[in-house]
């Protein structure tokens, strides 16, 4: 298990790191989240403190979307050689297989090859699998593995237009990622195959509108999700 422990000091990163290993987590996922706009080295020295500090593997976690930081290929690089960094999650890639293959190529050649990889981004994970991510970092897959896995057993045997099939499949499903934000559908379909409660999320977050709710039952059980 790869525990979160992204706070708003450094103090506290570091406490929940120290929680995380002592409840024998397998790893760490970090972004740098802060109230005040971070520069580079700020962040790199975020990770440099962390990772001096870990005895498990560390994923940088780039979302710019959540965190509004922007991560360059060369900051990727530095952060990379420093001690327990096991993997880059990048949010997701372009949606052009062949700008994608670029774009993974192109970072994969600044980290080492201890330093994996992986997608984020449902969406977009057959697309970045197969342009040579090592790994898909999936909400989905939390909930609902067997289409998930469906998608990275053929990106990882070489069978792209499977896994592009697979995920072309999964397409109302991804349009209602985009319109509500996956965390919020992926808590409704757990609600639905009964495996929380309602509600589950934590405030401020809300669950799905009913009429929301209704079109997602719909694609649940007209996509066979179980």
């Amino acid at each position: 298990m790869i525990v979160g422990i992204g706070a708003l000091r450094t103090r506290e990163v570091l406490e929940l790191a120290e929680e995380a290993q002592n409840a024998g987590a397998a790893g760490v996922l970090l972004a740098p989240v802060s109230y005040q706009a971070l520069t580079a080295d700020e962040v790199f020295g975020l990770y440099a403190d962390v990772t001096a500090e870990l005895s498990v593997p560390l994923v940088v976690y780039d979302n710019p979307g959540t965190t509004h930081f922007t991560f360059t290929d060369e900051l990727h690089a530095r952060i990379a050689e420093l001690p327990n960094v096991a993997s880059i999650k990048i949010p997701g890639v372009p949606t052009d297989p062949g700008e994608a293959e670029a774009r993974v190529s192109r970072l994969r050649e600044l980290l080492p090859s201890s330093v994996t990889v992986g997608v984020s981004g449902d969406p977009l994970a057959a697309t970045g699998l197969n342009a040579g991510c090592h790994a898909w970092y999936s909400v989905l897959a939390g909930t609902l593995p067997e289409p998930a896995l469906a998608i990275a057993r053929a990106a990882q045997t070489g069978d792209a237009a499977t896994a592009t099939a697979e995920s072309q499949r999964l397409q109302p499903l991804w349009e209602l990622f985009t319109r509500h934000g996956s965390l919020r559908v992926v808590s409704a379909i757990a609600e639905l195959l009964d495996l929380v409660d309602h509600p589950n999320l934590p405030r401020p977050l809300r669950g799905l509108p009913d009429d929301d709710r209704a079109v997602l039952a719909h694609v649940v059980q007209r996509l066979e999700l179980r």
